[in-house]
């Protein structure tokens, strides 16, 4: 039975990403030998239909058709779109992510009045950091550890469900 969802992420260089099923619950996992369309359609919010197969290391989308286009973003021609961090105002990363100027790191403490996320763009951003931080990640590691942080996240009130 096919699904409806979106496209959450896809990397063409590591021929892997992860669609969000319409009626919630986990992201699937979509590798490129399951795919036989143009991977230049698999932009995060393309609307895609898919079924899903069950395998020994979780669901993975098959049968991949894209239904609408992303939405037109800002994407530099031929890169990834800007993440959200990209955009600080010029504040360097060691100020962003709780260093001090010489690098040095502080506590960090939420900040009264920082906006919230919903679950879902906290997955969607978990797995940048995921994809960023090690090559060797598989999808399956990928998923593991987003869905523990992600509830564990929720559980404390730093995510709304």
């Amino acid at each position: 039975m096919a699904v409806s969802g979106k496209v959450v992420h896809y990397d063409a260089n590591r021929g892997f990403g992860f669609l969000a099923p319409e009626s919630g619950g986990a992201d699937v996992f979509l590798h490129i030998n399951d795919i036989d369309i143009d991977e230049n359609e698999l932009k995060p919010g393309a609307k895609v239909s898919f079924d899903v197969e069950e395998t020994d290391r979780g669901a993975k989308a098959i049968n991949v058709a894209v239904t609408e286009a992303a939405p037109a973003d800002d994407a530099p021609a031929g890169g990834r779109p800007h993440r959200r961090d990209d955009h600080h105002g010029g504040r360097s990363h060691n100020d962003r992510h709780g260093g001090d100027r010489h690098g040095n790191e502080r506590p960090r403490r939420p900040r009264a009045g920082s906006g919230s996320l919903d679950a879902a763009a906290f997955t969607e951003e978990l797995t940048e950091l995921l994809l960023d931080s090690a090559d060797d990640l598989t999808a399956a590691q990928i998923v593991a550890i987003r869905r523990r942080i992600t509830d564990f996240a929720v559980g404390r009130g730093w995510v709304l469900d």
